[in-house]
C-alpha cells in the first residue's frame, strides 16, 4: 500500500472533473464510430449492436489507459492516478472488476461514489470491490 499511503486519496471533485474530460474524449471516439457505422449499415445509427460496440469501446478505453499508464487523459489533467492497494499498477482483473462495479456505483444514483465520504479509507464502491485507490499526485 506504499503508493496509496504516500499520496492522498483523490476527492470526488477531481474524479468527476476527470470523468468529464474523459467523457468529451469518448464522445469524439463515439462520433467516429458512428461515422464509420452509418455507411456500413446504411441505416440509422442506433440499435443494440451499436450500443454494445460503444460500451465495449468505453471499457477498452479505460482498461487500456489504466493498465498502460494508471491514468486516463482526464485523470492526468487533474493529477490523479489509479493504483492497486499494494501501490503497484492495477491488474487486468482489478480493472475488469472496477469497470463492472463502477456501473453499479453510478447506477445507484451515484451512491457508490458518495461512499467516498462515508468510508474510513475514502474509497468508492468500485475502489473497494477492485481493491484499488484513486490517489492525488501533487505537481
Amino acid at each position: 500500500m506504499s503508493e496509496a499511503k504516500a499520496h492522498e486519496p483523490a476527492g470526488l471533485g477531481r474524479r468527476l472533473a476527470a470523468m468529464l474530460y474523459d467523457g468529451l474524449l469518448l464522445l469524439a471516439i463515439w462520433i467516429v464510430t458512428g461515422l464509420i457505422w452509418f455507411p456500413i449499415n446504411g441505416a440509422a445509427v442506433s440499435g443494440p449492436l451499436l450500443t454494445t460496440v460503444l460500451t465495449l469501446e468505453t471499457f477498452a478505453f479505460y482498461a487500456y489507459c489504466w493498465h498502460r499508464h494508471g491514468e486516463t487523459l482526464g485523470m492526468r489533467a487533474w493529477h490523479i492516478r489509479l493504483v492497486a492497494a499494494s501501490g503497484q499498477p492495477a491488474s487486468w482483473w482489478q480493472i475488469a472488476l472496477r469497470l463492472c462495479s463502477g456501473c453499479i456505483s453510478l447506477g445507484c444514483f451515484g451512491l457508490g461514489y458518495l461512499w467516498l465520504y462515508l468510508g474510513k479509507t475514502r474509497q468508492t464502491w468500485h475502489d473497494l470491490v477492485s481493491d484499488t485507490y484513486v490517489v492525488h499526485i501533487p505537481r
